[in-house]
């Protein structure tokens, strides 16, 4: 399989399918009362063989929330947008992945609102990157970037000549807060992200540099 090798394969499958035994397992317990026992049982791996992968529990958060910007740079690559529409299919690509795991983004949020500083950075190797974007050989190896700068070049597209910082935190607002009150109303999520994000580009111009 290309230039990886079939250890790197193999090492790579094992690390996705730890990820996938997370998402299965997090659709019926909280992630914080989820034990790393569990889910190497449905990996059929040691719990030594997790640790060898993952320093932590919490970084399968972190490494879920890196594919989920992965996928994102994926999806530009094959089907290039600009400005507010590829801001629009950020936001409902992520709604329809709540959709396919409606507990992650919730635990996601309880996760993120637990820390004190920044959650550590988390790469994904080539071997990884091929297994999960076979055909997109160019995102093997290009940096793979944060959410916010992914929303804060496309915000440059529409005004590069402003100041969008406020504006980011107002998508980034309405990014986790409609997801929260998604889940906890019973609702679904599409509808409310088009709703914020409307008034959002209607109702912010952003703040001229200074």
């Amino acid at each position: 399989m290309r230039d990886f090798g079939k250890r790197a394969i193999n090492k790579a499958q094992t690390k996705l399918n730890i990820i996938q035994a997370m998402l299965e397992l997090i659709a019926i317990t909280n992630f914080k009362d989820m034990k790393v026992r569990d889910i190497v049982e449905k990996v059929d791996i040691t719990e030594k063989t997790f640790f060898n992968y993952f320093q932590t529990k919490d970084d399968l958060l972190n490494y879920y929330m890196k594919t989920w910007s992965l996928d994102q740079q994926a999806l530009q690559l094959q089907y290039p947008l600009s400005g507010e529409k590829a801001i629009r299919r950020i936001f409902d690509t992520t709604a329809q992945e709540t959709l396919k795991h409606p507990r992650v983004m919730v635990n996601l949020i309880g996760y993120l609102a637990s820390l004190n500083q920044e959650p550590p950075q988390i790469d994904i190797e080539p071997a990884e990157r091929f297994l999960l974007h076979p055909e997109l050989t160019e995102l093997h190896t290009t940096p793979i970037k944060s959410g916010n700068e992914l929303l804060m070049k496309h915000l440059q597209e529409i005004n590069p000549n402003t100041d969008n910082t406020q504006i980011l935190i107002h998508l980034a607002s309405c990014f986790y807060g409609d997801a929260l009150v998604a889940y906890t109303s019973g609702v679904e999520l599409q509808p409310l992200y088009q709703l914020s994000l409307d008034l959002i580009f209607k109702g912010t111009k952003g703040t001229p540099k200074r």
